[in-house]
């Protein structure tokens, strides 16, 4: 019998941002041309000039008591949703998909703070768990800033797969120094409000927030419009910079809109990354024009509340499914002259737009990309669920205890080594040379070495392998390491781009040339089944043939990595 098509709805959302809470106050400030953007001072120690930032009001977010200000911006959201649907949070139908890259770090700047800062994104999961009564155990997404989007495309599979009947996604960042004091140390910040796609930009302004928004099955809880195709593709190009051809991009937005068998012309708007850095713009541009939506009115949305990383994907996807509701394309602010190769429909005034469906997209570290299409309500096509793949077992790799051991026989063991000394004799044992592994982070190097040997004799190609990886306490270790070079004075890029634990799938997807679905979430402990039904549910593996799941993680001298490489067949 064939898979039972259905509509996916975005239902009630909510978000906090540097306007207040709520959709309808932050659409309102926008659509009369107000920024959120302000000038704020660099952090302490920084000798870079002031930058515009957006921040949120404290006077904005409900005073739970024992919760952190990051918990407590996530669940200033998820009450005022709650507020507006008739779904209940114990409802057992619902499960929660939560995504954040940096969750409560201000608890290593600021270690002192009250109440005391649990770091791992597990614990915040569980802190919105306990405080809202939800039913299930929660999904949770750190895998740079495509996470909101990637979490609401998450979402959107699980309903069509009828394991939930609803869906709330949940995405929150903070801006601290931590966070600010990286993104200045790769001098990708721009000295005034951002402006996407000038040819006047000079990088971007950072943010923060927090949405909330309810995904569906049932249409009585619609707010208007539909979440139709989505896909998630890897550059394997670079770790912080993005592809210099934009073909992997373009290629999530391909794969998105044939899973409807819709084509460029059926899309009215886009709303990009559009952060206003040089090459994140350029790649865009390229990629937009590769998708032949280059004449297709176009905007970003970073000027008004600048990057609140995993939350801008999530917040952004509301506002533009709110602009196809309205017939509006908004201005990007501070637009007067084209500054890319590829010339995109961007306008520094705001348009009507009649269209009924829109294309969103996020890029981010790591090398990841993600494109949604929303449709209105009433032309958005009921699409089935991915058939359910068969998954055949290749071969398994395990790493702990300064030893390695394959499937198939490999054994190499350094009892009593230091993680630094087996990892270094691993690599040369079975990996061919790269200068790039000793400016690696050691969650990095050990997902590199464990997928050397899972790799070794298995036959993948770039466009059909995908990855799902997991670990227990993020890029926890490596954050320290760049916590001490914050307070040595000597932020590097060269270290904070590895305080974001994709980039470990990055990494592997350049050594291997992996342009499929990527994904990174955050488990507990590890379970390879609950691992491989994840993938299963919450990867497109429906074009994919080779599949990589595994856990990774690394903290001080302990550490472990289970990868397994397994043959993906089509039901």
């Amino acid at each position: 019998m064939a898979p039972e098509e259905l509509k996916v709805y975005l239902g009630q959302g909510s978000m906090l941002t540097a306007y207040g809470l709520g959709v309808e106050r932050t659409y309102q400030a926008m659509a009369a041309g107000q920024s959120g953007l302000r000038q704020a001072k660099t952090p302490q120690g920084s000798e870079q000039p002031l930058f515009h930032t957006q921040r949120v009001s404290d006077a904005d977010i409900e005073p739970t008591p024992g919760l952190t200000r990051l918990e407590r911006m996530a669940a200033t959201t998820m009450s005022d949703l709650f507020r507006k649907t008739a779904v209940a949070p114990s409802d057992p139908s619902l499960i929660a998909i939560v995504a954040t890259t940096k969750g409560n770090i201000g608890s290593l700047v600021e270690p002192e703070a009250e109440p005391p800062r649990e770091t791992l994104l597990t614990h915040t999961a569980d802190t919105l768990v306990r405080a809202f009564g939800l039913a299930n155990r929660p999904i949770v997404v750190c895998n740079a800033c495509i996470s909101g989007l990637a979490a609401a495309i998450i979402a959107a599979r699980l309903i069509r797969q009828h394991r939930c009947r609803h869906a709330l996604v949940v995405a929150v960042d903070e801006l601290t120094d931590f966070v600010a004091t990286g993104f200045l140390s790769f001098r990708s910040v721009s000295q005034g409000a951002c402006r996407p796609y000038d040819a006047g930009r000079d990088g971007l302004s950072l943010g923060e927030g927090a949405a909330a928004l309810l995904l569906t099955a049932d249409p009585a809880l619609s707010a208007g419009t539909c979440i139709e195709g989505a896909a998630m593709t890897d550059d394997a190009n670079h770790i912080s910079g993005p592809s210099r051809t934009g073909e992997p991009l373009a290629n999530a937005i391909r794969r998105a809109l044939r899973q409807t068998g819709l084509g460029p012309e059926d899309i009215s708007m886009v709303n990009p990354h559009g952060t206003a850095t040089l090459y994140n713009d350029e790649m865009e541009s390229k990629a937009i024009h590769l998708a032949q939506l280059d004449e297709t009115p176009l905007v970003s949305l970073k000027p008004y509340l600048g990057h609140t990383l995993a939350a801008s994907g999530l917040i952004e996807l509301i506002l533009s499914a709110e602009q196809l509701k309205r017939k509006q394309t908004l201005a990007t602010l501070g637009y007067q002259t084209q500054g890319t190769t590829y010339r995109l429909g961007v306008s520094g005034e705001a348009q009507v737009n009649a269209g009924l469906r829109l294309v969103k997209t996020a890029s981010g570290f790591g090398g990841c990309n993600a494109a949604a299409v929303i449709a209105a309500q009433d032309v958005a096509r009921a699409v089935p669920p991915a058939r359910a793949p068969k998954l055949s077992t290749l071969r398994t790799v395990e790493i702990g205890d300064a030893r390695l051991r394959t499937s198939d026989g490999l054994d190499i063991d350094h009892q009593g080594a230091t993680f630094a000394d087996f990892i270094r004799k691993a690599y040369h044992e079975i990996c061919p040379q790269d200068i790039k592994f000793s400016k690696m982070d050691n969650l990095s190097r050990l997902a590199y070495v464990g997928a050397q040997a899972l790799l070794q004799g298995v036959d993948h190609q770039p466009e059909t392998t995908a990855m799902l990886l997991a670990n227990r306490h993020s890029s926890l270790d490596t954050d320290r390491a760049y916590l001490q070079a914050m307070q040595d004075g000597q932020p590097s890029p060269a270290k904070f781009v590895y305080t974001l634990p994709n980039v470990v799938i990055g990494e592997v997807c350049i050594c291997h040339n992996i342009k499929g679905e990527t994904l990174f979430i955050i488990e507990q402990d590890k379970d390879p089944a609950r691992l491989r039904q994840l993938a299963a549910q919450v990867l497109d593996l429906s074009d994919t043939k080779t599949l990589i799941v595994g856990w990774t993680d690394l903290i001080g001298e302990k550490y472990q990595l289970y990868l397994e490489a397994i043959s993906v067949g089509q039901s």
